[in-house]
């Protein structure tokens, strides 16, 4: 099974930014996508059932210039 997670991310200028965020996120065990909105400041990854929302959100991309908050999780 497969689960939405939304983040809020904080912390984004650019679209640089918006690729950083992504490709930590992509580099997450179990995660199968993600998209990151500068606009929204939004992320939505796709990952397995297997994936704590908690562990996205201690991944490194998130110590340092960027912060998330877990906004919902949806399974589908």
């Amino acid at each position: 099974m497969v689960k939405t997670i939304e983040l809020r991310v904080y912390g984004m200028t650019c679209d640089d930014c918006v690729l950083h965020v992504k490709t930590g996120l992509l580099g997450a065990s179990g995660v199968k996508d993600a998209e990151v909105s500068l606009k929204d400041g939004m992320a939505l990854v796709h990952a397995d059932d297997t994936v704590k929302p908690e562990t996205l959100l201690s991944l490194d991309v998130f110590r340092g210039k960027y912060k998330a908050q877990l906004r919902s999780v949806k399974n589908e």
